[in-house]
């Protein structure tokens, strides 16, 4: 985060304006130079301050540079409003201007930003038209960017077309974040009166929804073209009784329904947040690439009362109309729902009532809901959503959702309609009869029959019965026809097949892998096409050790019937196939889609977020974690994932409050102990890591809680015990367990300096066990600390030759190990980020340009990131002693050993104590260096007798000769 920012706010809420808005008028000039940056030209005025196009003259980038005038309300800038600027500092998002430095010179303070090139959402606006889709792209842009700054606590109170950025390459981008208020400027002073919530104009309290409202208007205006109030409304939006006109978009009717709820006077009826609008716009647009409007649609804005006599009026006809059906086909005629006719109903299936004695018929409400979930106008809760809210309801034994437990779910999500139905079978006869009712008043809305002889009549009865339900739940002929699918073909004509099938979800959801996999492999026993059966075990067996030839053949037999599988399905066996392949950001693409297809569906979300996760993406992962866990709380992988997440992001007090909140709702949850622990590692609390490990691994003995407790006792300096703790599974375990157990031996071992035996346990493990990309990424980590490279070159040169997907950290592991030229070739792969600077850094060194490197490894060693800010340190800690810059080298191997985590640390622990005491012999604190050579013979006092730097640091030792004694 920039630097000085309290202090030039403390200081505007301190001096008196005359002493600043003169003083720039005499600096702001062609030509000038403030700081480093020298000024080119006057890009504009507004808001708070004067904005120059500079360039620095230190990294030769061209910038922004913005003159700040303080308002002359001293009494805008409080303790909140500090906060706030500061977090808006840190906001990074590709829908966000990126804020470089603060600074301040005699004439006032500055800020310097990224430059953009392109024209405000204001001006585009005064030139026409947008069209549905443009209009949609550029609201969810600016959603995505306010959801940013929304999960960092951070409100813009300023949002208006003049503050969104259109660039030539359609990036959006949302100017002044949080910095506006904060420096002085009030909206009543200095805003667009159209855009204020009516908590504005009343001085009430404001928070992200008074975001929310604003981005209503905008897009009001960016759809209709004109603004939702009337200009004498404006400054009466504290007393609006007036809802604004109602907006009728064609091909995704539901955005007016949105834009009602974002408009609404009191703020508890609008989305709570920007997350929430961003997650609706872009379902809407992915239905608007589904479904386009004819030519010729417009946007139409009308008043509420004018636009309900047609709608009456076609629902009586369509009631009518249902209702003589109803009565020739012999059944009760439907119930009206009382809805909007545009809004998404969300409907919940209960388990079939199964009165065959057939135990394959048991599954059958799996197959109703992928009938009813290729619906646009119904939201359908999955089953496993629905098992998710019983737990939530207190109902964690319930095995399955019957009618009484139906309409308490239905109930709490909200459901208009719970469907129960029960199949019967007389004879060679089958029938099922379902029945929908409204869960809040158990009145019926209506009942349905379908009969069939024998027993493969059934996937068809439950085609019919989702097609009639969709009409009579308001969905039209067209819409029903649009988005049908047989799903018998769709999935599997093998009842057998469907119920193992059924019964493997049951178990992955569960988080039992081995029973799902068994319940997958038996659905394909069953039936050999079953694409879906065939896509689980390509996806699990990732996570399984499962190897990649199987796993191939797998997403291979998937992918050949994919056309079958429903929608969602498809898109989540396409993504796989892609990832397997190395093609991430195409299956980024498509996990997109899913996502925003299906926003409600937490397996989406959170393999959305995985695959972020595994590629060291964690501020793209997190989000979609925080959004799966909004539908499932207590889901353990999502809680694991979101906990390394913000492990991994430095984000330690979060961690700990989370992880001690998921211990109190789950103490028998052995992975909220682990979480715990990791709680208390981040703070560095690692005896009271080791005891909450130790309560994990009492809890369910698993190699999961083995492999923690080891890694927390190693951080405890407790080697033998962690080495006897996971000799059993290195030496006796099966599969991934054994995978992992032989490298956790390996870290022991090399933390003890005896690595000829660590050497021994990676050198059997390629012949004998399937390698994953991740565990030899963690062999070629180890080997980095090997003295002659060699080793490590050549397992790095043959990760970059392997099939991809490739570890994100190779590149910097090819320059580490001298492999230079391909170290170039895979960093062109690497985005823009701190992943990439590491290897920058690390090329500069190499190149000669020492003062780069080390200014650039400072730089990430701030970073909250532990993933970037043990490296940034250690090399820090190397470079500088190099450059005989001691001092600094001492204290940056100190903070080093201070960031828990990963397989390198293994041999880089140790060293540091030898690099440090190199470092203090030669400032001549004698003291220090005795301690830190002390501490490493201590580590080391079963090391290899070659081990690398052994036979130094006794010299150096013997060279500072014996103990002081204590004074």
């Amino acid at each position: 985060m920039p630097e000085g920012l309290s202090s030039i706010l403390d200081e505007l809420a301190r001096l008196p304006e005359g002493a600043r808005g003169s003083a720039w008028d005499e600096v702001l000039r062609p030509g000038a130079i403030v700081g480093r940056f020298e000024l080119l030209s006057e890009l504009g005025r507004g808001g708070f301050g004067q904005v120059w196009e500079a360039r620095d003259t230190e990294l030769g980038r061209g910038v922004a540079f913005k003159a700040v005038r303080a308002s002359t309300d001293r009494g805008t800038v409080d303790e909140q409003l500090l906060r706030e600027a500061e977090a808006a500092a840190r906001l990074s998002h590709p829908n966000i201007v990126t804020l470089y430095d603060v600074g301040r010179c005699e004439a006032g303070p500055y800020l310097v930003l990224e430059l953009l090139r392109g024209q405000t959402l204001s001006a585009r606006l005064g030139q026409g038209e947008l069209g549905i889709a443009e209009a949609l792209r550029i609201a969810h842009a600016v959603a995505e960017g306010l959801a940013c700054a929304h999960r960092q606590g951070v409100v813009h109170r300023d949002l208006t077309p003049g503050n969104v950025f259109l660039c030539p390459d359609g990036q959006v981008k949302v100017l002044d974040f949080g910095l506006a208020h904060a420096f002085g400027r009030r909206r009543v002073d200095g805003g667009t009166p159209a855009y204020m919530a009516p908590e504005q104009w009343r001085g009430a309290p404001e928070d992200e929804r008074t975001d929310v409202f604003a981005l209503g208007v905008m897009l009001y205006r960016l759809l209709s073209g004109r603004l939702p109030f009337p200009e004498g409304d404006r400054g009466k939006a504290a007393s609006r009784v007036r809802a604004p006109p109602a907006l009728e978009v064609p091909g995704v009717p539901a955005v007016g329904t949105l834009i009602a709820r974002m408009l609404s006077k009191d703020p508890v009826h609008r989305p709570r947040d920007a997350g929430d609008v961003a997650a609706a716009l872009a379902a809407f647009r992915g239905e608007l690439e589904r479904t386009p409007p004819a030519p010729g649609g417009p946007v139409r804005a009308h008043r509420r009362l004018a636009r309900w006599w047609p709608v009456a009026l076609a629902l009586l006809l369509v009631a009518g109309l249902a209702l003589g059906l109803a009565y020739r086909r012999g059944v009760a005629p439907p119930r009206e729902l009382a809805a909007v006719p545009s809004e998404r109903i969300t409907v919940a299936v209960a388990d079939f009532v199964n009165q065959t004695g057939d135990p394959e018929l048991s599954g059958l409400s799996g197959m109703l809901i992928t009938s009813l979930e290729q619906s646009r106008r119904l939201a359908v809760l999955t089953r496993v959503r629905m098992l998710d809210l019983l737990r939530q309801l207190g109902k964690e034994s319930a095995g399955g959702v019957d009618e009484p437990l139906g309409r308490e779910v239905a109930r709490s999500a909200g459901a208009r309609a719970l469907v129960l139905a029960t199949i019967h079978r007389f004879d060679q006869l089958y029938a099922i009869e379902l029945k929908a009712l409204d869960p809040d008043t158990s009145e019926y809305l209506f009942t349905l029959k379908e009969e069939g002889r024998g027993k493969a009549s059934v996937p068809g009865m439950i085609d019919r019965l989702s097609e009639r339900t969709r009409t009579l739940l308001r969905e039209t002929p067209a819409e029903v026809k649009a988005s049908r699918v047989q799903v018998a073909a769709a999935t599997t004509g093998s009842f057998e097949a469907y119920s193992a099938y059924f019964h493997g979800e049951q178990a992955m959801d569960a988080t039992r892998y081995e029973e799902a996999l068994a319940g997958f492999r038996r659905a394909i026993a069953a039936d050999p096409s079953f694409s879906l059966a065939h896509y689980q075990i390509a996806y699990l067996g990732e996570f399984t050790g499962l190897d990649a030839a199987t796993r191939k053949a797998e997403i291979e037999e998937a992918l050949r019937d994919a056309q079958r599988a429903p929608e969602k399905e498809r898109l989540l066996i396409r993504a796989w196939k892609a990832h397997m392949d190395g093609r991430n950001e195409e299956a980024h693409g498509l996990y997109a889609q899913a996502v925003a297809a299906y926003p409600q569906d937490k397996d989406a979300l959170y393999m959305a977020a995985d695959l972020y996760f595994h590629e060291g993406r964690t501020e793209e992962a997190l989000p979609l974690f925080e959004r799966a866990l909004a539908l499932d709380p207590t889901w353990e992988p999502a809680l694991l994932h979101l906990m390394d997440s913000l492990f991994s992001m430095g984000r330690g007090a979060e961690l700990e409050a989370r992880s001690r909140r998921w211990v109190e709702q789950a103490p028998a949850s052995a992975a909220a102990w682990r979480a715990r622990a990791q709680g208390a590692e981040a703070a560095g609390r690692m005896e009271d890591a080791v005891a909450d490990d130790r309560r994990a691994l009492e809890l369910d003995g698993g190699h999961h809680s083995r492999a923690a407790l080891a890694d927390a006792l190693a951080l405890a300096e407790r080697y033998p015990e962690a080495e006897a703790l996971v000799r059993p599974s290195a030496e006796r375990g099966q599969g991934l367990e054994r995978i992992k157990g032989l490298y956790l031996l390996a870290n022991q071992l090399s933390y003890q300096g005896r690595l000829r035996e660590a050497q021994r346990a990676l050198d059997g493990l390629p012949r004998e066990l399937p390698m994953t990309p991740e565990h030899s990424a963690q062999r070629l980590a180890f080997l980095l600390g090997d003295r002659s490279q060699d080793a490590a070159r050549a397992e790095a040169l043959r990760l970059w030759k392997a099939p991809k997907p490739h570890w994100g950290g190779l590149p910097l592991a090819l320059e580490l190990s001298g492999a230079a030229e391909e170290a170039k070739a895979a960093a062109a792969e690497l985005p823009p980020g701190e992943g990439r600077q590491l290897f920058d850094a690390a090329a500069a060194w190499r190149r000669g340009e020492r003062a780069a490197a080390l200014g650039s490894v400072r730089a990430l060693a701030e970073r909250p990131s532990l993933d970037v800010r043990g490296p940034a340190l250690w090399l820090l800690g190397e470079w500088a002693l190099a450059s005989g810059r001691d001092a600094e080298a001492a204290a940056a191997l100190e903070r080093f050993r201070r960031v828990p985590g990963g397989v390198a640390r293994s041999w880089m622990y140790p060293r540091s104590f030898y690099l440090e005491a190199l470092a203090r012999e030669r400032l001549g604190e004698r003291h220090g260096a005795r301690e830190a050579a002390d501490h490493l013979l201590r580590l080391w006092a079963r090391a290899d007798a070659d081990a690398p730097y052994l036979a130094e640091v006794k010299a150096l030792r013997r060279r500072l000769g014996p103990q002081e004694p204590a004074r």
